[in-house]
């Protein structure tokens, strides 16, 4: 009797009900949403430095390291000997390394030289190694390999013609090298990482279109005295074991050939995000004072309803309904509105993430989620559920004291 009472009593004020609806709904949208983009933006930059063990670079701050080694948003410190990565490479811990070489850009784009370590032992995601969608690895010093936000936006593919420039990341170019042109060997395939930015060459090109190495061809996957480049910004490194990371970070605080920083990226992962905790707090806040708004409008709403309603309470209580049953129907109607308010939500959060999610991907190659609702989310959406339920108190009290002051003759 008491669920018909409800669905009935709603169904006489359909516009002001819909209204609420769409209010949690769209609450509820900014909470999740904010909670999943927050998930997903840790997972992404996560999946970026997965394992990798140690990322070394000249003396500076393991932040910037972190920014300008992995993900290019930051300016290079100063590089490190070729003798300093010959040492780190013959070093009985290491088990693989990765030389980065940066500066120059190409239409905004950073150009990362290194070598077919890069394919061979760079890792994203759970796991997962880079893959070639079009083309073939650098073969030559003249090769230039593209990620696939590069070939996109550009248009470029295997054969076209390409121009590095050094310091041209975000202003002029200081040197453009028109003299040493590329030619495009390969497409990497989309990642989801900040790799889809990069064109990759080798770090024997970095040293031709500079005029600062002395290189044997082709590139080796080993470094020797004959392609000893002058220096590179950083160097990724893989350990035998994971336990003599710790140790080996030390050891590298004290070499004496020159001074090194050694950093973990998951350690300066959590540390970055340490130091952004206060924007996502802001925008957690945004979304809770969102809600807030949706439970005042519920809660007006249905208070202003009860003149309207006072026969219709006062015949309830004729007909010997007690206090429980006046709040069961407004608190019950609060709760039907709120459940509405949540599937609508989660429905139209998770059609929205299937529509922007090629989006977000080729623009800010950001992997959005394709579930439903996730375990995580349960409690939030349990909150809203609780929240929205006893919002409806106030109004079923003061239901029932006037329903009781009325008895079967309302004021009119």
């Amino acid at each position: 009797m008491l669920p018909r009472v409800i669905l009935a009593s709603l169904a006489t004020r359909k516009t002001s009900a819909a209204l609420i609806v769409a209010a949690i709904a769209l609450s509820l949208v900014m909470i999740l949403g904010i909670e999943r983009l927050r998930h997903q933006v840790h997972a992404n930059f996560a999946s970026t430095v997965s394992g990798m063990d140690l990322i070394v670079s000249a003396r500076g701050g393991p932040t910037n390291i972190l920014l300008y080694s992995v993900f290019h948003l930051s300016e290079p410190t100063a590089g490190i000997e070729w003798s300093t990565v010959e040492h780190l490479a013959a070093h009985p811990k290491v088990k693989w390394w990765i030389p980065i070489s940066l500066g120059d850009f190409h239409r905004g784009f950073p150009v990362v030289a290194t070598n077919d370590s890069y394919l061979e032992h760079y890792r994203y995601g759970r796991d997962r190694p880079l893959e070639l969608a079009t083309g073939k690895w650098l073969a030559g010093p003249d090769q230039v390999v593209l990620g696939s936000d590069v070939a996109r936006r550009l248009g470029y593919g295997p054969g076209a013609s390409v121009v590095l420039a050094h310091g041209s990341g975000g202003g002029p170019a200081i040197i453009k090298h028109a003299d040493h042109p590329f030619t495009v060997s390969g497409v990497l395939a989309p990642t989801g990482t900040p790799v889809d930015q990069g064109l990759y060459i080798s770090l024997q090109a970095m040293a031709l279109i500079h005029s600062g190495g002395r290189y044997a061809y082709p590139t080796p996957g080993g470094p020797a005295a004959s392609d000893m480049p002058d220096s590179v910004n950083a160097v990724m490194l893989g350990l035998k074991q994971r336990t003599a990371i710790l140790g080996l970070q030390r050891e590298l605080s004290n070499y004496d050939g020159e001074p090194l920083s050694a950093i973990i990226p998951g350690v300066e992962l959590q540390r970055l995000w340490r130091m952004t905790a206060n924007v996502e707090n802001a925008l957690r806040a945004a979304s809770v004072a969102v809600f807030l708004v949706a439970l005042l409008v519920l809660i007006s709403t249905v208070l202003a309803a009860l003149e309207g309603r006072r026969h219709e309470l006062a015949v309830l209580r004729a007909a010997g309904a007690g206090r429980g049953t006046v709040y069961g129907v407004i608190v019950g109607e609060s709760l039907c509105l709120t459940l509405a308010g949540c599937v609508s939500g989660v429905l139209i959060l998770f059609a929205a993430q299937l529509i922007l999610a090629p989006w977000a991907l080729t623009e800010w190659s950001l992997r959005l989620p394709s579930y439903l609702l996730a375990g995580r989310e349960l409690p939030l959406v349990a909150a809203v559920l609780l929240a929205g339920s006893l919002a409806g108190l106030l109004p079923a009290e003061k239901a029932f004291r006037n329903s009781l002051a009325d008895g079967l003759t309302p004021r009119s």
